[in-house]
């Protein structure tokens, strides 16, 4: 049963990868290119934030993202560097001193409800300021929205980027992320180096957020750090074949987000968050039918 299980996962990822092959030919690649790159990232990090049980703190990051863009464009009109280097620096380093508090010992809900309230209300002031003193390369509502179409081949270099790096740095650490979810005392006593691994994970919260709000928009992020992860607890056996199903739930939900928004001239990034959400209520009525039938 395993076995077929495997080779049907490995089925589902050949004809992924030929699906993202033809809409490469028939929409602009760019599109592609990013969808593909935030869902993996996406996929991956929504299995880490699982193990690690932060889901509210990375349920929060995106409205570190908006404040960070938004201080991003003064700095960047003061100082130069671009907009995506600076909103990177901020973010990353907002969710530093969230994960510092909780590090510290602070309750995550607590340290997480502060950070939420200080970056959502500092984000709305600091983006009415830029919106009415700053004349923007782009539209600050896609950041919302979020819209692949407006993607530009040095948003998919970034996007690459990103996913590449956070794909690496997660399937090296995985193992040590699972141990310290179960329980962080006792990985401290067999060594594990719990400081760093906790940067790990807060350092890839804040950068995913940052690089991909603007293709995925701040709405809908929040769906792919939480959903993916959800969609493969329940139905997976082991935790790789949980990396797995979470980073594959999230490659086709996102790949036929893009098509179908295409097609029918909607939201490509609002369809692949009702995707996802089809796919778990599946995935949990699936395994009620199963328990019923046992």
């Amino acid at each position: 049963m395993d076995r077929l299980r495997r080779i049907l996962r490995i089925l589902i990822v050949l004809i992924v990868f030929i699906y993202g092959l033809e809409l490469s030919y028939g929409f602009n690649p760019v599109w592609v290119i990013v969808m593909v790159s935030a869902s993996i990232t996406f996929g991956l990090l929504s299995s880490i934030v699982a193990a690690r049980k932060l889901f509210f703190l990375a349920g929060a990051s995106p409205h570190s993202a908006l404040l960070a863009v938004a201080l991003a464009v003064p700095l960047t009109y003061t100082f130069g560097g671009g907009i995506y280097l600076w909103s990177m620096i901020i973010g990353v380093l907002l969710v530093y001193i969230a994960g510092y508090s909780i590090h510290r010992g602070v309750d995550p809900d607590i340290a997480t409800a502060v950070f939420i309230s200080f970056t959502a209300s500092s984000g709305v002031l600091v983006a009415y300021y830029v919106l009415t003193n700053y004349p923007l390369g782009f539209d600050l509502a896609s950041i919302i929205i979020g819209d692949p179409i407006l993607t530009t081949w040095y948003d998919a270099l970034v996007a690459v980027s990103v996913a590449i790096v956070s794909s690496i740095l997660i399937l090296l650490t995985y193992r040590e992320q699972l141990s310290l979810g179960i329980d962080r005392d006792s990985a401290y006593l067999a060594g594990i180096r719990v400081p760093l691994y906790d940067l790990v994970v807060f350092t890839l919260i804040g950068l995913t957020a940052i690089t991909f709000i603007r293709i995925m928009g701040y709405v809908l992020e929040h769906v792919l750090v939480l959903l993916p992860a959800s969609i493969a607890v329940s139905r997976a056996r082991g935790s790789m074949e949980a990396l797995e199903i979470s980073i594959l739930s999230a490659l086709t939900a996102s790949l036929l987000g893009l098509h179908l928004g295409v097609i029918l001239n909607l939201s490509p990034t609002g369809l692949t968050g009702l995707i996802l959400l089809t796919y778990y209520l599946a995935a949990i009525a699936s395994r009620r039918i199963g328990v019923v039938g046992r």
